[in-house]
């Protein structure tokens, strides 16, 4: 018992430590605006690893072999995200600013806000582990939430839960959120769309029109 509480011990202790160093090393990734979204990218490949419990070349090496990997498609994403959001940022200030007739702004604002989330919420840890196209990878993302829209409300729940508590309660939790939430973030995310993803690959026969190829192991069309 004492061996196997040390081992444990040994293992979660490790755990917390390499989600750490990920997160500081997302945080460095991001430095360059525009690689936010490689980063994250990055930041799934190894926290993906670490549910199916498959690491094999250290957080440091898995992570920014992956970062470099995926420029291509992380700073296009993020270009994208950036301009949206700035767009509905404006449409924030117009609503509020002007007298007359601002509704149609706020409307604005919130569809986009939504299009944003439909297609983000599940693009990043589908560039992480599979090998397609950008805008496939965005149009999976939204037939994901589509089809397993109860589990994407969980996951919105615990996200904003976690941000309340790190974010709104007291000034210490806010420094402390800036070394863990990101990455708590990440890895909440990658634990919940990972069976998700396990279903995916299994059940071959679907026909909800799924393409993936994998970056590890066969190519299946889904």
């Amino acid at each position: 018992m004492k061996y196997n509480a040390e081992s444990a011990f040994l293992y979660y202790g490790s755990r917390i430590v390499d989600l750490l160093l990920l997160n500081i090393m997302w945080a460095v990734g991001c430095i360059p605006l525009v690689t936010i979204g490689t980063s994250t990218i990055a930041a799934f490949t190894v926290t993906l690893k670490m549910v199916e419990k498959r690491e094999s070349s250290g957080v440091i090496r898995t992570f920014w072999s992956a970062y470099i990997h995926n420029l291509k498609h992380g700073v296009p994403l993020t270009l994208i995200a950036e301009v949206l959001l700035y767009g509905v940022w404006l449409d924030f200030q117009l609503f509020n600013n002007l007298e007359t007739n601002t509704l149609p702004f706020l409307i604005i604002a919130l569809i986009v806000l939504f299009v944003l989330f439909v297609h983000y919420i599940y693009v990043f840890p589908l560039e992480a582990r599979y090998e397609n196209t950008m805008l496939k990878n965005l149009t999976n993302s939204r037939k994901i939430f589509i089809r397993f829209f109860p589990r994407t409300l969980g996951l919105l729940g615990i996200l904003v839960i976690q941000v309340l508590i790190f974010m709104g309660i007291n000034d210490f939790l806010f420094y402390v959120g800036l070394f863990v939430l990101p990455i708590l973030m990440i890895y909440t995310t990658s634990q919940i769309i990972m069976p998700i993803f396990r279903k995916i690959e299994k059940d071959s026969k679907a026909s909800d029109g799924f393409t993936i190829s994998q970056k590890e192991g066969p190519s299946i069309n889904y």
